[in-house]
């Protein structure tokens, strides 16, 4: 018995008669083939799936059976005459690393299932598909799928701090990682291997982009302890081999973060100047290192010149320089390199600094370089304007960076899902190649993909809230395939974690699609405004008060009026778009109401177009927010004796303390709107606070 939760593999048994008759004609019986590790976890997890689903034991064959009604066979063309004359062998050829098909086919006078691919980890995928369907309880009785991913690279970035089992920004407890332990390992880390693979993700960096202590002060006693960079000492990274091999099993290449200075800090060289031969030679030498332990090695994440890491900046080298000498040395070996683009720091407004640093590098970057770009311009806020950088950069591989974990979105408490933000990100239309050129479409060549700041610790739950598992589902499902809409990801979640009951799959999901919007209200007053919440040391995780006035150059408010001038008269971050985009962000009456304060400084009492005051329209919101998250958590309730007492008590839980902290959150930020602007809430509400 597991002390930790099930998540979306829980398998229930089917309870439908006609439909249990059918899944077991067909899958009662499964041939799976032999030829590499990938499948000897296919057999695995069907021995835990098909049992609970089926209600009766399976019979894993080794040769396809002749005797039965039907079977199950999985393997590709080569592995088995059965399937190579079932299914268009150049049809599979034709998938992309990853991709599978699923058919329905009668074989020898039985009704069979086939689960084919040109590769072994497009058979983890496919299986994993197949017992979604199973789960969800969809017909299997003709079945023509063909799926595969719509990006090569489909990477987690967990923010684990090594030796000290912390997680930055992870609100899920302590690392699932026991590094002191390692090379041993736990039935933990398969059962994440079997969530990841599940879902589609094919890449794993195991440890947190801040590898060194920064100069700076920091109140998180985590933040100011880590030691990431002797991940790549020897020892360490001889450790890593069992937990390797353990995700290869499921298609899963591992990376590290390390630290820019590693020459110095792990090779005792007394510089980690991109252009010295010395330094070029250690990073070699440590890959080849690496690629001798771990021939799958996917490549290295790293954080420069950005919060106090060391940087090619140091030694007056651009940022092309420090990426292309550490990617020389991984070339050989097909490794990569992400090279996050999250710096700021020499510009007032930090939004326009990472387009102003990359986009003249354009073209640059060594072919196994991957600029990794966070969805906007600030950090992870509930809501912002699309990164200038998406678009801008035609011949580098890009890597769009989402935070799954909920650093700003109520962390281990609030319910709020991200894939809506996700999805409004992915669809926005860039211009890059004139009108209709939307995020998603720039992330189809061999270095580009999507990566993901993962949310799993050691609680129970794995996320701190059992809802947040949504989130980490929806990265994968979405990274796999972007064009599927958000209410199909989040059925197929709800179905496999709380059952199919139509009641519950219908309020939960409900609760999950209508969260967003929620927290944007309570947490900004919406209009664009961002970064309002307390960033001190009187609480364990900072992100998660209210304070307004803290951070005062982020959201504008004086007297005078609210929001940042980003026009060509500001900042002049509008002008990194290309029109008509600019256009559009530079006019105020253009400009969308969810990004107008985020471009626009205007007066307290500007007329929005329905008439209503911006003062207003954010005590309104305000309001709103909290009055909505009443409504979903009335909605949870209503659940009561159709989920388990223990994950619907403490999901209530939960609730209670975000609808608590919604009204915090309303009363902080409609006092501090009426202290900045001296108009009364036409409601009255603001003044009886």
């Amino acid at each position: 018995m597991h002390q930790y939760d099930d998540c979306w593999l829980r398998y229930d048994c089917v309870v439908e008669s006609e439909r249990l008759d059918s899944y077991r004609r067909r899958c009662a019986h499964a041939y799976v083939a032999e030829t590499a590790p990938e499948l000897s976890a296919v057999r695995d997890e069907l021995r835990r799936a098909l049992p609970e689903l089926l209600g009766t034991d399976p019979h894993l064959w080794q040769h396809p059976p002749t005797t039965v009604e039907g079977f199950l066979a999985i393997g590709t063309p080569a592995d088995m005459e059965m399937i190579a004359g079932s299914v268009p062998v150049d049809a599979v050829h034709d998938l992309n690393d990853g991709g599978y098909l699923i058919r329905s086919v009668r074989w020898n006078e039985m009704d069979c299932l086939v689960v084919t691919a040109p590769t072994d980890r497009g058979l983890v995928y496919g299986t994993f598909h197949l017992l979604r369907l199973l789960q969800t309880g969809e017909s299997i009785e003709e079945l023509a799928i063909r799926e595969e991913p719509a990006y090569e690279h489909r990477l987690l970035n967990q923010w684990d701090t090594p030796f000290h089992r912390s997680v930055e920004r992870g609100y899920g407890g302590e690392s699932i990682f026991d590094w002191e332990r390692l090379p041993d390992l736990r039935p933990r880390y398969e059962d994440y291997a079997r969530l990841l693979a599940s879902v589609g993700i094919n890449g794993i960096v195991l440890n947190n982009v801040n590898t060194t202590k920064p100069s700076r002060a920091s109140a998180n006693d985590a933040f100011e302890a880590f030691e990431g960079w002797q991940l790549l000492e020897s020892r360490r990274l001889e450790d890593l081999t069992g937990l390797a091999s353990l995700f290869r099993r499921y298609g899963i290449r591992t990376y590290l973060s390390v630290n820019f200075a590693s020459p110095m800090l792990v090779g005792d060289l007394d510089t980690a100047d991109p252009e010295d031969p010395a330094v070029r030679a250690w990073w070699r030498e440590k890959a080849d290192e690496i690629y001798d332990l771990i021939p799958d090695f996917g490549g290295f994440l790293i954080k420069a010149d950005s919060e106090g890491q060391p940087g090619p900046y140091d030694y007056d080298r651009d940022h092309v320089a420090g990426a292309n000498a550490i990617a020389a040395a991984l070339q050989p070996h097909g490794g990569r390199v992400w090279w996050r683009a999250f710096v700021y720091g020499s510009h007032e407004d930090r939004a326009v600094q990472a387009y102003e640093t990359f986009e003249p590098l354009d073209g640059a970057f060594a072919d196994n370089v991957t600029v990794q770009v966070k969805n906007g311009p600030i950090d992870f806020q509930p809501r912002e304007p699309v990164s200038t950088l998406f678009g801008a950069m035609a011949e580098t591989s890009l890597g769009l960076e989402l935070q799954i974990t909920g650093e700003y979105t109520g962390q281990g408490v609030h319910a709020t899902y991200h894939l809506p933000l996700w999805k409004e990100v992915l669809d926005f239309d860039t211009h890059a190649d004139g009108e209709d050129t939307p995020v998603r479409s720039l992330f189809d060549d061999d270095g580009a993909g999507i990566v993901g700041v993962g949310n799993v610790g050691e609680d129970h739950s794995w996320t701190g809230q059992y809802l947040a598992q949504a989130n980490l589902y929806a990265f994968g499902r979405v990274a796999w395939s972007p064009d599927r809409s958000t209410e199909a990801i989040t059925e197929e979640w709800v179905r496999q974690t709380f059952g199919t009951g139509e009641d519950v799959v219908d309020t939960v999901c409900e609760i999950l699609q209508d969260s967003w919007e929620a927290c944007i209200d309570y947490e900004t007053g919406g209009l664009g405004l961002m970064h309002m919440m307390h960033n001190g040391e009187e609480y364990l995780e900072n992100h998660y008060h209210p304070s307004p006035a803290e951070w005062p150059g982020y959201h504008g408010a004086s007297t005078d009026g609210i929001g940042v001038d980003r026009t060509e008269t500001g900042s002049g971050y509008a002008a990194q778009y290309p029109s008509p985009i600019a256009d559009r962000y530079n006019s105020v009456e253009t400009c969308p109401e969810q990004y107008l304060l985020f471009f626009h400084h205007l007066p307290w009492e500007y007329e929005l177009a329905d008439g209503t005051t911006v003062v207003q329209r954010l005590y309104d919101n305000c309001f709103a927010g909290v009055a909505e998250i009443k409504r979903l958590r009335e909605l949870w309730h209503n659940l009561a004796g159709d989920i388990d007492d223990r994950r619907y008590h403490h999901v209530a839980e939960r609730f209670d303390e975000q609808l608590a902290h919604a009204k915090r959150w309303q009363t902080v930020l409609t006092s501090y709107f009426y202290e900045q602007s001296g108009v009364p809430d036409e409601h009255g509400r603001v003044q009886d606070e």
